[in-house]
């Protein structure tokens, strides 16, 4: 057998050298922190404006499941109340996408719902941040509902409904409360709901903004959306002293579109 060449020695002799004091601040542990958080900020997915929670509504979810009693009064909306169930909050890019791609609307039973909504607010018409306001509401075909529906809802972490709800008023501020998804026979209902029914500019703006973001494929026909008060549901129960809202613009011109009116969510 050959005998092995022997190995030549490594040369460093044109590295430039390290300090002690480099060298002590490398191997130091707070240094080693430093440079982990900092690698770390880096690999950290960015942030969402808001926090979003994700909410599913089952119809076949038993009442003695749910972990809080309902708010409302009245048989129907115990049950829907009973029904919700918040699944997962969203605070960043990463946590959006994770819980997007893998909720599939596809398998989800008749009159399902699934709501994101700003952390804090429950996707009912009771809660303190709906009552006074309402939602636009999109009938899609269930070939188009999937895209539909990450369009709005990239529109809504992404900032672009609340700034067609921003106005200069210090009082009674308008605000996207959040999105909805509901599964009907043969479409799906998708809402966008808003805290000031009476906001008539933001509410156009909201229509506007959506119609502008969406593709040319997934634009709705005219009789195809509306937009309704909460408190004009059948169902709507709340205190008598705030149960209408207030009007925010003594010369605001009505929203006038030609549709016909589209089934509630519950």
């Amino acid at each position: 057998m050959a005998s092995q060449r022997p190995r030549l020695p490594l040369q460093t002799g044109s590295l430039p050298g390290i300090s002690e004091a480099d060298l002590a601040s490398t191997a130091s542990p707070a240094r080693g922190r430093e440079m982990r958080a900092n690698l770390l900020n880096k690999l950290r997915a960015p942030p969402l404006v808001h926090q979003w929670e994700f909410w599913h509504d089952r119809q076949d979810r038993k009442k003695a499941s749910s972990p809080e009693p309902a708010a409302s009064t009245g048989d129907a909306d115990d049950n829907y109340e009973d029904r919700l169930v918040r699944l997962s909050v969203m605070s960043d890019v990463r946590e959006f996408w994770e819980v997007f791609n893998n909720f599939d609307i596809g398998n989800m039973p008749l009159r399902d719902s699934v709501h994101m909504f700003h952390k804090g607010v429950k996707p009912v018409w009771e809660d303190p941040r709906n009552m006074k306001g309402g939602a636009w509401t999109f009938r899609v075909p269930k070939e188009k509902a999937a895209e539909f529906w990450k369009n709005v809802a990239l529109m809504a972490v992404g900032e672009k409904l609340q700034a067609a709800v921003a106005s200069k008023r210090i009082t009674f501020i308008d605000d996207i409360c959040g999105v909805s998804l509901s599964v009907r026979f043969t479409s799906y209902l998708i809402t966008i709901w808003n805290r000031d029914a009476n906001h008539t500019e933001g509410k156009q703006r909201i229509l506007e903004t959506v119609l502008t973001e969406l593709p040319p494929e997934l634009q709705p026909r005219e009789n195809m959306y509306y937009y309704k008060a909460h408190s004009e549901h059948a169902g709507f129960k709340a205190p008598e002293s705030i149960a209408g809202p207030t009007p925010t613009s003594s010369n605001a011109t009505p929203i006038t579109t030609n549709v016909t009116p589209i089934e509630d969510q519950r």
